[in-house]
């Protein structure tokens, strides 16, 4: 009896032992299940969160967390929102959130106000089950009949509630409603905030980049209409000018202006600097230069009032560099005056030879006193006279070079007219401009009678 007792125990003991076993087999496997299946979720947070800060647009960002997020069991729709507070403080303008619109048929990123969204939202995740059908239209516009159970992620960034997240699901339970759910969600809200942020902050550098761009190509067919039109008269008198700012706008600036039935008043001027200071700077000299050359008979008066003025409105380290002439057709003569410009110079193709005009005084805007002399020169029919700014030379004869521009000229076949020499000029620049060597804005003036 006792040994069929204790056999009888024995085998219930191992019945147990089995039992027990098999159940910590199960215990374990579904141990592991869960490792892996915890591990696999990070690893798939780790994935999106990359994704997060390798998208270049917000529609791209929004677009990822959608696609990706739907793959998951029990999430169904997902909504970005942002409040417009934040994106008016991101972004600057109204005008700039308005250009944040989704491809069509995407209706994935609702603007909210920042008081609505704080009476749905708090700190920490909210994490519903059982939703009431039709409570969500708040965070699923268009889909809120369907929601049975939904997940709000708030995105806060320096304390500041700036949007949420929005997981819902049309079953009882998602994919998050897990004890490690809260965490993660947390972890992807936080990283999402900053991604969200720095994608904002580089499209309003974009977008203010854009419209700069904007207004400097306006600026640009501005500045391109106050310069004057190839001229003609009086009597055989020819004019042309070639003009290529380096950028956009630029600081050279020339213009003719008659007289009278024989005399033509011409300017030719670099503004220090580039861009939209030395661009006003240069049309404010137009209109000084049409104002003055009428009431003034000679250049270096012309000149001297041009310097008083700009004396009183250029900055400190602001110049201008110029040269004025009046041409006389009939008495056939030339009188000039320059500001520290380029000298200009009358090639006879007869001889093939140039004469350089060379008196000068000081730029303007540096010293009210400055005096500046007349040079005048006699030509003949058939001679040319060029003008030019620093950029031609640099150009036509390399940086740093110490020759002129007529030293180009001189090695152009010999007894060419103003037009012929204009064009080989122009051809050559062009040629240079083409391989990107223009580093200065360029003006060339040629007149000939």
């Amino acid at each position: 009896m006792n040994d069929a007792f204790y056999h009888h125990q024995t085998e219930k003991t191992l019945r147990n032992l089995e039992n027990e076993n098999r159940r910590l087999q199960k215990e374990i496997l579904k141990t592991r299940q869960e490792t892996v299946r915890v591990r696999e979720l990070i690893a798939f947070h780790d994935r999106l969160e990359k994704d997060f800060f390798s998208a270049d647009s917000l529609e791209e960002l929004v677009i990822t967390l959608t696609n990706c997020l739907q793959l998951r069991p029990g999430i169904d729709f997902v909504t970005l929102g942002l409040t417009r507070q934040y994106l008016e403080s991101s972004l600057g303008s109204q005008e700039f959130i308005d250009q944040l619109s989704l491809p069509r048929g995407l209706d994935l990123l609702p603007i909210m106000n920042e008081e609505d969204l704080t009476k749905h939202v708090g700190e920490q995740p909210v994490l519903f089950e059982k939703t009431p059908l039709g409570s969500s239209r708040f965070f699923f516009p268009g889909h809120h009949d369907e929601i049975r159970s939904h997940a709000l992620l708030p995105l806060t960034l320096r304390k500041r509630l700036i949007g949420s997240l929005n997981l819902g699901s049309i079953r009882s339970t998602h994919f998050y409603s897990t004890a490690e759910g809260p965490d993660l969600l947390n972890r992807l809200a936080a990283k999402l905030a900053i991604a969200v942020d720095n994608i904002l902050s580089h499209r309003r550098v974009t977008l203010q980049k854009d419209l700069l761009d904007q207004e400097i190509r306006r600026a640009a067919l501005l500045q391109e209409d106050l310069l004057p039109s190839p001229f003609s008269g009086p009597g055989s008198l020819r004019i042309t000018a070639y003009f290529q700012p380096r950028h956009e706008l630029g600081g050279d600036f020339y213009d003719f202006l008659p007289l009278d039935s024989e005399k033509v008043a011409l300017l030719i001027a670099d503004v220090s600097g580039h861009g939209f200071a030395a661009a006003l700077i240069a049309a404010m000299l137009k209109f000084t230069f049409q104002m003055i050359a009428p009431e003034e008979p000679c250049p270096e008066a012309i000149v001297s009032r041009i310097n008083e003025r700009f004396c009183r409105i250029l900055k400190q380290d602001d110049f201008i560099t110029l040269c004025c002439a009046i041409l006389d057709t009939k008495a056939l003569s030339v009188a000039l005056a320059r500001a520290g410009h380029p000298p200009p110079f009358l090639y006879r193709p007869a001889e093939h030879t140039t004469l350089k005009l060379q008196p000068s005084g000081p730029p303007v805007g540096l010293d009210r006193g400055a005096i500046y002399e007349r040079s005048q020169v006699e030509w003949n029919p058939g001679d040319v006279l060029l003008f030019y700014t620093d950029g031609a030379t640099e150009a036509l004869l390399g940086k740093g070079s110490t020759g002129g521009l007529e030293e180009v000229v001189l090695k152009l076949e010999p007894g060419l007219s103003g037009s012929e020499i204009s064009q080989k000029l122009r051809s050559e620049l062009e040629k240079i401009k083409e391989a990107g060597g223009l580093e200065d804005d360029v003006t060339l003036l040629t007149v000939s009678l």
